[in-house]
């Protein structure tokens, strides 16, 4: 079983969205043009491909999960998007030509895939001006107020139970401008930005739903005792509104040489 299945909806309704001060910049960085041509792999439901297929001429979306692509059309449908193309594959075996693209991006995906093999194909794919950027989001747990700690304690038995022999993925700001520096890209930098958001019981539970520790395939016969928990313990707080500002950003590298600007906070 993959570790996303059953979470499409989920993540295609509980997910927040990218900011558009992180789109804006983001096409700024890449020189994003109506002839642009855009790769998204691992896209999940099109987070990233959605947002972007507006200012290119087409956004190429690959998952290995038919479900994500089936949402992510969808998605496509009803906000009339047609330039997005849906392809079933593993990002370790998609087969691009060389030199055919203009952007790579990776939603919170980087950590899950054979990074060493993956970056050196998407340095082959893309054009010598072209960029990689590493897209990610903190989630709904991130961050020291009252509810989320009490939600941290409730979920601890869930948590560790599915932590346990499992290796650690390495992953974050740091990480993954490393990352591009290993593997040869130039002027890397990072992006970071911020989003205020406001929660519900619902949503929240929608969120944790939407990731592989807590999608009701993982959870199987512990679902009615997980969202259980997760409901008792936010209400305990007499109100329905829960407040986050969540950190988010890229780390972004070229193909070609380019200067090295300084790490810009955009909020």
């Amino acid at each position: 079983m993959t570790p996303f299945k059953s979470t499409a909806q989920f993540y295609s309704r509980f997910r927040v969205p990218y900011p558009m001060s992180l789109i804006g910049q983001l096409e700024r960085d890449a020189s994003l043009q109506s002839s642009s041509v855009v790769l998204d792999l691992a896209t999940g439901p099109g987070r990233i491909a959605l947002r972007l297929a507006p200012c290119v001429r087409k956004v190429v979306a690959i998952d290995n999960e038919s479900e994500m692509l089936d949402e992510g059309a969808a998605q496509a449908r009803r906000l009339g998007v047609e330039n997005v193309e849906w392809i079933k594959a593993k990002a370790e075996e998609v087969v691009v030509d060389p030199g055919s693209i203009d952007l790579v991006t990776v939603g919170e995906a980087i950590h899950r895939l054979e990074q060493d093999l993956v970056l050196s194909r998407i340095r082959r794919w893309l054009r010598n001006s072209a960029c990689v950027a590493i897209v990610g989001c903190f989630g709904v747990l991130h961050g020291g107020d009252p509810w989320q700690e009490s939600l941290r304690r409730a979920l601890e038995k869930w948590t560790v139970s599915r932590s346990q022999g499992k290796p650690k993925r390495w992953r974050g700001e740091d990480y993954d401008i490393a990352r591009l520096v290993e593997a040869g890209f130039h002027g890397v930098v990072n992006r970071t930005f911020s989003v205020s958001h406001k929660w519900t019981r619902e949503s929240i539970l929608g969120n944790l739903h939407s990731t592989s520790r807590f999608s009701l395939s993982a959870l199987g016969d512990d679902l009615e005792d997980f969202d259980i928990q997760v409901m008792r313990t936010l209400q305990e707080y007499e109100t329905d509104e829960f407040f986050q500002t969540i950190p988010c950003g890229y780390a972004i590298g070229w193909k070609g040489k380019r200067s090295t600007s300084r790490n810009i906070a955009i909020h």
